[in-house]
């Protein structure tokens, strides 16, 4: 009866492969269609398609506005140095923000945001009956969101992009330590890398890729990620390779003493926190706690006094 009942299963088991592998090998060559297609759309040429719809339409209409406005301009010798200085920086802002943008753009785009605040500002005091005192408030909160809303914003975007670049640093230095122990090599390695994770690490990883496939030496590619980031680690981490480059020392064996030196910062940042935290606690306690909890405590007994006097 056993070999009975095995006997059935084995046929049933063939009679079901014959069947579900013409489908099987269908599914197989739509994946290797799609892999080609995919491939084929991350080509050179294909790029311009992956740009958002916005920078399509606008953006050549808002560099050519700029440079119009630039022209207009008259420009004074005595200025130039310091508009250069304040276009450095702003150029290193955006770049520690991971934002690819000209600073001349940057400072044409903050005018058009604080002409069009200032605008909506007037729109809203024409069509709306207020005070006067709350007309000038307003008027003052148009001018400053338009003046100070894309320097805040910007500010905001370099701290969150440094920030997850010191978060992802440890997880993806393990795995570009994996892949390069594989037999990888180092550009590869960074291809296989930012298939598998996604954020700011490996978009700044990615830009190395590309630098190092247009003709930088894989050095100056490194000093660059170097010089586009305010991570203490990552800069740790660049300096360490171009050391490893220059010394003629196995780049695995210099990932796995970074990606272990990374993860002992990390332990160690999360006990000065968990230290700090208490100290950092009292100050809501003063505040706010400790007022109320004399306030319930010490409040019958004042009413009685005052009654009775």
């Amino acid at each position: 009866m056993e070999y009975v009942v095995i006997s059935y299963a084995l046929f049933a088991f063939i009679l079901f492969v014959l069947i579900a592998a013409p489908f099987g090998r269908r599914a197989d060559e739509k994946e290797r269609r799609l892999e080609q297609i995919k491939g084929s759309a991350e080509r050179p040429e294909f790029e311009e398609l992956q740009i958002s719809l916005a920078s399509r339409l606008f953006g050549r209409s808002m560099k050519k506005l700029s440079a119009f406005m630039r022209k207009m301009v008259p420009k004074k010798k005595s200025a130039a140095n310091g508009k250069s200085k304040k276009l450095e920086t702003i150029a290193k802002q955006l770049r520690f923000a991971g934002i690819f943008m000209d600073p001349e753009d940057f400072n044409f785009l903050k005018t058009v945001i604080l002409v069009v605040s200032l605008v909506l500002t007037l729109i809203v005091v024409l069509f709306v009956k207020l005070q006067p005192l709350y007309l000038v408030l307003v008027l003052c909160v148009g001018a400053l969101i338009g003046i100070m809303g894309p320097t805040y914003y910007l500010r905001s975007r370099v701290t969150s992009h440094q920030n997850g670049i010191k978060r992802q640093l440890p997880d993806a230095m393990d795995l570009l330590c994996v892949c390069i122990e594989a037999g990888l090599s180092f550009d590869a390695s960074l291809m296989k890398v930012s298939e598998k994770l996604h954020g700011p690490f490996i978009d700044e990883l990615l830009v190395v890729y590309r630098e190092i496939q247009m003709g930088l030496t894989r050095r100056e590619a490194l000093q660059h990620l170097c010089d586009s980031t305010t991570v203490d680690e990552l800069k740790t981490f660049s300096s360490a390779l171009i050391q490893a480059e220059q010394l003629g020392i196995p780049i695995n064996n210099v990932m796995r003493s970074q990606s272990e030196q990374l993860r002992i910062e990390r332990s160690q940042q999360a006990k000065e926190k968990g230290n700090k935290a208490s100290i950092k606690m009292l100050i809501p306690m003063l505040l706010f706690i400790f007022p109320v909890i004399f306030i319930i405590l010490m409040g019958p007994s004042v009413i009685n006094i005052i009654n009775t006097f």
